[in-house]
């Protein structure tokens, strides 16, 4: 099992024992998650990877944030405040979010690899940027940086 998985577990069994409903009832839905993903890669036995278990994790943290959106648009603040507190809790288990600046220089490599800044190759330098950062950053924040910098 790896460590991540292991850890989302031993906090689970944790916020059982203290009556933590709602920790219990978030760490409950994020394990459900991670086994629904093991069943659709057929990894049932061996598990998914510590990288496919952070992928399922940014997956529902998106989730909430899209929901707390939503909500926020419609002035259901309370809802709102909810779901965000359940994404930052969930955040917990991802690795740091990118500065800006990594983000920067980052998209740079990317477009020094490609050769160009060409709006026509935004696709392949920001697949390269996403994949240097490890998803450590949301995609919104990595476009942001990126299309100014395309000519």
């Amino acid at each position: 099992m790896n460590p991540l998985k292991e850890q989302i577990n031993s906090d689970l069994k944790d916020a059982l024992k203290s009556g933590d409903t709602f920790r219990r009832s978030l760490l409950g839905m994020l394990k459900s998650a991670i086994q629904n993903k093991e069943i659709e890669k057929k990894k049932k036995e061996e598990g998914l990877t510590e990288a496919e278990t952070q992928e399922v994790i940014r997956s529902e943290v998106k989730k909430r944030l899209d929901s707390a959106s939503t909500f926020r648009t419609f002035g259901d603040n309370d809802r709102a405040d909810a779901e965000e507190s359940e994404a930052n809790v969930l955040k917990k288990y991802l690795p740091p979010e990118a500065s800006d600046e990594d983000i920067k220089k980052a998209v740079e490599k990317s477009i020094n690899e490609t050769g160009s800044k060409s709006k026509k190759d935004f696709g392949k330098i920001m697949g390269l940027t996403v994949k240097e950062l490890g998803g450590r950053a949301d995609g919104n924040r990595i476009k942001q940086m990126l299309e100014p910098m395309l000519e």
